[in-house]
């Protein structure tokens, strides 16, 4: 029996080692940007590095190199970050180019293997263009300016692009842009142009007036587009096709938000491709939950509440668990995914002092 009782403490603490963990990068409206581990089994976080970098409300990570906006009005800007061994962070670029505000970080690589980065500018109305040579931003080489408004005055006065989506599948080279001030995506071209890239405007795609488009995410055979409007606070469903330049048409819309208080947020997938799942700010704060038909419609099935404010969340890669970034708690909460799609929070959840997270993204 003693011998069972070693051998058993023995295969549950190699187990416990081997228990998947996540590295997260957090973006904060503050003075700082952070990484860190997170544990799927004790769900707790440690610290790996952070940086100092003002507002950098958005932020992506991989292959030891960290890149971010600087959310600061007309001084708006991206940075780049190096992680040596010793998890040290170094800034390598602070590029003061980008339209006012930026709040979303896209890479994008051509076919030669040319890796660009691009800023969705919200005050600025724009889309900003940066190369990326060993690891660093360069000097800004393409911005795409957008004019447009929508019958919400307050918040729909000019152009607000607010995410960056590549075309999946046999589309290559098109990316869409959500303009949240004009009701409508951009779809755009990207191409190679006396060795830079270019972008040209190919169409509009229209939004309901006064929806305010946000974030998007494509179904994982890109036949469907799944739009979180703002304003509305409606989940807009696309179908789309086409083999060369690709069509959306608009084939559902879902009230997301349970009390139209003009505050949603983001959109994401689960890995499963079985459920979406929206985060609603301002008022009765929290995730909605909706079933993903056969067919691609959806059905709402659940809503789990939050703390104040949650912007960007993220799903692990292993379908089990949702990161929110709740910035007026100033909190990253954690929830476990259950089999029926639903959401239970855990009493985990990391509390920063001072700085307040915007979004959490996991490192590639």
């Amino acid at each position: 029996m003693k011998k069972s009782i070693i051998v058993m403490t023995a295969v549950l603490a190699a187990a416990c080692s081997e228990a998947p963990k996540t590295e997260v990068v957090i973006g904060t409206y503050g003075e700082h940007l952070y990484t860190y581990s997170f544990d799927h089994q004790t769900l707790e976080f440690s610290e790996v590095a952070k940086a100092e970098a003002r507002n950098a409300s958005y932020a992506l990570a991989g292959e030891g190199c960290i890149f971010a906006v600087s959310e600061v009005g007309e001084g708006s800007g991206a940075y780049s970050f190096q992680m040596d061994e010793g998890a040290n962070v170094q800034m390598t670029a602070d590029r003061r180019q980008t339209g006012a505000d930026p709040c979303f970080v896209m890479m994008y690589q051509t076919g030669d293997n040319s890796r660009y980065m691009m800023t969705a500018d919200y005050s600025g109305g724009s889309v900003s263009v940066f190369p990326i040579r060993d690891g660093q931003i360069g000097e800004r080489v393409e911005q795409m300016c957008f004019e447009g408004s929508g019958p919400v005055s307050s918040r729909q006065e000019a152009s607000h692009i607010h995410q960056l989506k590549e075309v999946p599948g046999k589309a290559e080279g098109y990316i869409l842009a959500t303009d949240l001030g004009a009701d409508v995506i951009r779809l755009l071209k990207a191409g190679k142009g006396e060795g830079t890239l270019k972008l040209e405007h190919i169409k509009d795609i229209p939004c309901p007036a006064g929806s305010g488009p946000r974030h998007m995410e494509f179904s994982a055979d890109g036949e469907r587009l799944y739009v979180i409007a703002e304003l509305s606070g409606e989940v807009l469903a696309y179908k789309v096709s086409g083999s060369g330049e690709p069509e959306f048409e608009l084939v559902q819309r879902v009230q997301a938000d349970e009390v139209n208080a003009g505050g949603s947020a983001d959109i994401h997938i689960h890995p499963s491709g079985k459920w979406i799942y929206t985060s609603h700010r301002l008022e009765n704060d929290g995730i909605s939950i909706f079933k993903v038909n056969e067919d691609g419609t959806l059905e709402k099935c659940g809503y789990a509440h939050t703390d104040r404010h949650p912007r960007n969340f993220m799903i692990t890669d292993d379908g089990k668990i949702l990161l929110v970034a709740c910035r007026d708690d100033r909190s990253i909460q954690v929830f476990t995914i259950e089999k029926d799609g639903t959401l239970t929070l855990t009493p985990s959840k990391l509390v920063f002092e001072s700085d307040m997270p915007s979004s959490i993204t996991a490192m590639q």
